[in-house]
């Protein structure tokens, strides 16, 4: 079964117009979210009518998150959409028992947490794909880059994301062994913890590994823009800045890794949401995990730290700038 549904996902024609809606934890001007609402767009959009929300809770306080979310049920009550896509953690845990309590069927990703976390993911009207960043095959990865197996600084904000990322692969550790190195891993949301890792990582470790970094906070909780923490994170660390995420991989940001693809993900969600606009169960179809990392890489990262990847490993990368 699991293969046919797959086939189908790549086969079937799309069928009559019908209404779509997509509800992004984050906002637009956040790269994940752009990158999976354009694969959603490039396979739904010319033949369905598609409505996008935006909760965006990276950069809301969460006292206003009420408010948001009553705004965008209202607009769900009035549009009677035929499907929702749900991006990431926060919309699924804001948004999903709603919608399915409306009898609207629900296609997610980026999904981090379980059903302990979830209960919903086991209702009749889910389907979707689970976001599991490649913590060994990155690791594994990094040491050949590097050619050091020694110690990984694992550095993230303190959101639902990461947070379920973590705790979904390493349980409550937040320092273990992966491939004979030594990972420890941080997660903050506080700016002069997070920088003060940056900054202090070369006396123990051989390179960073960023998450997210997109709910951090300075001490009077003024929200600090991603780009600008990555920015000096780079420029100051004596250590490189290597990602699980293509999205933070750039001029002045990770140099790169084996990642995780936010187009991958939107358009396996757009491929099964065009299967339950056809007629097909969302409990016929079974829940998937990421299907595949890729290798990105920074030009201007690459130079900055002097490193140079593998014939076989730069013949199958990609390269951004």
């Amino acid at each position: 079964m699991r293969f046919f549904l797959l086939a189908l996902l790549l086969a079937s024609p799309l069928c009559v117009a019908k209404t779509v809606v997509v509800i992004q934890s984050y906002h637009l001007g956040y790269k994940w979210d752009a990158d999976y609402v354009d694969a959603v767009q490039s396979v739904l959009g010319d033949d369905h009518d598609i409505h996008i929300f935006e909760l965006d809770t990276k950069r809301l306080p969460k006292s206003e998150w009420p408010q948001k979310v009553a705004s965008i049920q209202q607009s769900i009550s009035q549009l009677q959409p035929d499907v929702a896509i749900l991006g990431d953690d926060n919309a699924f845990s804001l948004m999903a028992s709603h919608l399915v309590e409306k009898q609207i069927p629900v296609v997610f990703l980026g999904v981090n947490g379980g059903p302990a976390q979830h209960p919903t993911l086991e209702h009749e009207l889910v389907a979707g794909i689970l976001e599991r960043p490649f913590f060994a095959e990155s690791i594994r990865h990094l040491q050949k880059v590097l050619r050091v197996d020694e110690r990984f600084l694992v550095l993230m904000d303190d959101s639902p994301t990461m947070r379920n990322a973590i705790n979904e692969y390493f349980g409550e550790k937040r320092s273990a062994e992966v491939y004979g190195s030594q990972l420890d891993i941080v997660l903050t949301n506080d700016k002069d913890t997070w920088l003060q890792s940056v900054f202090s990582a070369h006396e123990q470790y051989d390179a960073i590994v960023v998450g997210t970094h997109h709910t951090i906070r300075d001490s009077e909780e003024n929200y600090i823009e991603p780009k600008d923490l990555i920015g000096e994170a780079f420029t100051r660390s004596q250590v490189p800045i290597f990602s699980f995420w293509d999205i933070f991989i750039g001029e002045q940001q990770a140099i790169g890794g084996f990642t995780i693809s936010a187009h991958q993900e939107g358009l396996t969600a757009s491929r099964l949401a065009s299967l339950i606009l056809k007629g097909v169960k969302p409990n016929r179809i079974p829940k998937m995990k990421s299907l595949s990392g890729h290798y990105v890489y920074s030009d201007s990262g690459m130079k900055h730290w002097n490193l140079k990847l593998s014939p076989m490993i730069a013949s199958q990368a990609n390269f951004v700038e």
